[in-house]
């Protein structure tokens, strides 16, 4: 797996629009059309939509995984050798069985992009629900994340694949803004 370069984004742009719109949610899809295979204008339409300088931009492009083009971590996440952090390390807590692990790892499956950043060793995840299958129904996703400590996501949404849906986005969404300060910190 490589990262996205100048090169990569001219050859593929069209094909890398979509995966670029789901890392960006704030980028208008107009003004990505816009762009067409000019890097150097992606990096300055995402400057002005996300409020972040060129250099963490030019990161979370990086990061970007788009698998059937071989770009993004891949699967260690990193080249250093070391495991990295997955939802492998997610502990099901009060209200689910392990039989259903599959079937919420599937649900949960776009945060595993973001837990790469961080080492397996370190990093801890447990799910539990209150209630479960009443209209008081709380799920709560935890999370222990190196610099970041320690992270809550929960939904009272009544049916539980939408509650994992919605602790999923929140989580991803504490992620970012979390490292977006520290990035603005260290500067």
């Amino acid at each position: 797996m490589q990262p996205l370069t100048h090169q990569v984004w001219e050859q593929h742009y069209v094909e890398l629009r979509q995966p670029v719109l789901a890392h960006f949610p704030q980028l208008d899809r107009s003004e990505l059309d816009g762009v067409t295979d000019d890097y150097d204008a992606l990096v300055a339409l995402l400057q002005r939509s996300t409020g972040l300088d060129a250099d963490r931009v030019l990161d979370r492009l990086r990061s970007l995984d788009v698998e059937e083009l071989g770009l993004g971590t891949g699967g260690s996440g990193q080249d250093d050798g070391e495991a990295r952090g997955s939802l492998q390390q997610l502990n099901l807590g009060k209200g689910f069985t392990d039989a259903e692990r599959g079937r919420i790892v599937d649900r949960l499956s776009q945060l595993n992009r973001h837990l790469k950043r961080f080492p397996a060793d370190d990093t801890w995840l447990e799910l539990t629900v209150k209630d479960r299958e009443t209209t008081s129904q709380v799920v709560t996703l935890s999370a222990e994340l190196p610099r970041l400590g320690r992270l809550q996501a929960s939904s009272k949404e009544d049916d539980l694949a939408a509650a994992l849906a919605d602790v999923r986005q929140d989580l991803i969404r504490q992620i970012e803004r979390e490292l977006d300060k520290r990035s603005r910190g260290a500067r």
